[in-house]
Formats: C-alpha cells, sequence, structure tokens
C-alpha cells in the first residue's frame, strides 16, 4: 500500500488498483482471484479481457450507490451494477467530484477504440492507470498531468519494462508504480524492476514498488 497524500493506493493484485480517500474508494479492474474485500463507490473498467472485466468481483463489490464506468466498446455487456456510465477515448465525466479521462490504450494486442485507460483526480491528485498499453506518442498528452501512475511491465500483452520507463519519462508522474505482472497469470514472467527505479529515480521521478494485495 503506498500511503500518498492522505489517499491510500492500493495494487490487488494483475490489473486491479484501488485508491481510498476517507472511506471512498475508486477501483480499477477489479478481480476476483486477487481482492474483492471492499465496497467501490466507482468502478473504472479498461476492457473486456480477462482479468479485468470480472462480473463475479462487480457483484462482490458494488454497494448501493456504486457507479461502474466502461468503454464504449463493452456496450454489449450486463453489468451486475445498476448505475453505468460508458466512455469514449477523449471524454470526461465528473462522478461524485472526481473527475474521470478516458485516454488511449492500445498495442499490437489490442486494437484502439476496443478500451481505455483513466486519468481520474481525486482533490486536485491524478492518477492514471494504463490498462493493457503499449509504449505511444499520445502518452505525452498526459505530461506532467499526473501524481501516480500505474504503468504495466510484465511484456507480453503489455510494455516490458524499458517501454515502462520510456512510457514514464513521457507521462513524467510524481510517483511511478509498475503493475501487471506476477500472479495470477504471469508468475513464470520474469520481470526485474532494478533498471525500473535506478533509471527513474535518475530522472527525478519517484517509484513505489508495491507488493500485491495477493502477496
Amino acid at each position: 500500500m503506498l500511503d500518498y497524500r492522505d489517499f491510500k493506493v492500493y495494487w490487488d493484485g494483475h490489473a486491479s488498483v484501488r485508491v481510498e480517500d476517507d472511506g471512498f474508494t475508486v477501483a480499477v479492474d477489479p478481480y476476483s482471484e486477487v481482492n474483492t474485500d471492499f465496497t467501490a463507490d466507482i468502478i473504472l473498467l479498461t476492457h473486456d479481457d480477462a482479468g479485468h472485466y470480472d462480473p463475479e468481483a462487480l457483484e462482490k463489490l458494488k454497494g448501493p450507490r456504486t457507479v461502474l464506468v466502461a468503454p464504449e466498446s463493452m456496450k454489449d455487456k450486463e453489468f451486475p451494477v445498476r448505475d453505468v456510465e460508458y466512455i469514449s477515448e477523449g471524454e470526461h465525466l465528473d462522478i461524485y467530484s472526481v473527475e474521470i479521462e478516458a485516454v488511449p490504450m492500445f498495442n499490437e494486442d489490442h486494437e484502439r477504440g476496443n478500451g481505455v485507460g483513466y486519468r481520474f483526480v481525486m482533490r486536485d491528485k491524478a492518477f492514471y492507470v494504463a490498462g493493457d498499453t503499449g509504449l505511444q506518442d499520445d502518452l505525452r498528452e498526459l505530461e506532467n498531468r499526473v501524481n501516480v501512475a500505474f504503468l504495466p511491465v510484465e511484456g507480453v500483452y503489455t510494455m516490458d519494462v524499458e517501454e515502462a520507463i520510456k512510457a514514464a519519462v513521457k507521462v513524467k508522474p510524481d510517483i511511478a508504480v509498475p503493475y501487471h505482472y506476477g500472479r495470477p497469470f504471469f508468475e513464470d514472467v520474469e520481470v526485474d524492476l532494478r533498471g525500473f527505479e535506478a533509471e527513474l529515480v535518475e530522472r527525478n521521478i519517484g517509484v513505489e514498488v508495491l507488493d500485491s494485495e495477493t502477496d
């Protein structure tokens, strides 16, 4: 867990990220095999791949006021949440005073338009969760607009460590957090994060390597 400016920031495992602010919770891509022991006020889904879209997890963590945000590409899905909003790349939503922005998410395995990453702002602090993206020039649109950035590093369906370093240099967050590696899908993929931390700290970008809530 990362304690950042009174926010509690969790990497629950795989692609699941959670930001808590005094009892208010935003969850991105919750997944039942990592952690669903909480109630989410806002749920953000990046796309419909396994490990990102999990109806069982949504059922477990929904509450009476939960709002779910999904990309337009998921309009054919049925969600166990009553209040659903759809968003496309470049669009913004304001939910419970949280500003939500859909940003590009694509690579050779994920066609552009089939999902989105998210930048969301809580109390003037911006969090970026990249989803299954590759290294792309559009990341420069986030430059100096992100405080905490979650960047995938597993290198099979997303960026590898070297590409994630380059992505962090484009975005220039206060803190870069590697995620989307290890259990439960990539236990056999070797990920060496020593270079990630060393190179980014040298460029005055903070790094937090979090233990997932599955560890």
